[in-house]
């Protein structure tokens, strides 16, 4: 798991392209999936999507098992390091919901990811951290 603080949580600009393109491109479903770094990069230099199997996609998201399981593995094979967890809200801004709080489990360390695609001329992205049962948001910064 990895290990950010609130003052360096930093993602490339390949990164950020690929995280935005995922979630516009299963608009008007949330997207999902994971964010990464390459050892030994400080910055997150990966998006992965990983399939939305949710019965009701349009406000809500579940990341399918297998691919999940899949996808963390070959992580680890690639010496890539989860560092955060993202979804997408097709139609509202880029804060928590109540689903969110919900189904989010509490992990030291992982960031929460959240991109709104209410305006999707300009999307909005805010990383969050979870701490105490409250999400915090934290500065994102391009690399």
């Amino acid at each position: 798991m990895a290990d950010l603080s609130l003052s360096n949580v930093k993602i490339t600009v390949d990164a950020y392209e690929q995280l935005l393109a995922i979630c516009a491109r299963l608009y008007p479903n949330e997207a999902c999936g994971v964010l990464a770094r390459s050892e030994p990069s400080e910055s997150i230099d990966i998006a992965l999507p990983i399939r939305n199997v949710h019965k009701r996609p349009e406000d809500s998201f579940a990341f399918h098992p297998a691919e999940w399981t899949n996808t963390f593995f070959g992580m680890q094979r690639n010496r890539q390091q989860l560092v955060g967890f993202f979804h997408s809200h097709p139609h509202s801004h880029a804060q928590p919901s109540l689903r969110d709080y919900a189904g989010f489990l509490p992990a030291p360390g992982m960031t929460y990811w959240i991109v709104s695609l209410k305006d999707r001329d300009l999307p909005e992205v805010q990383p969050y951290l979870l701490e105490n049962g409250h999400f915090l948001p934290v500065p994102l910064m391009l690399a």
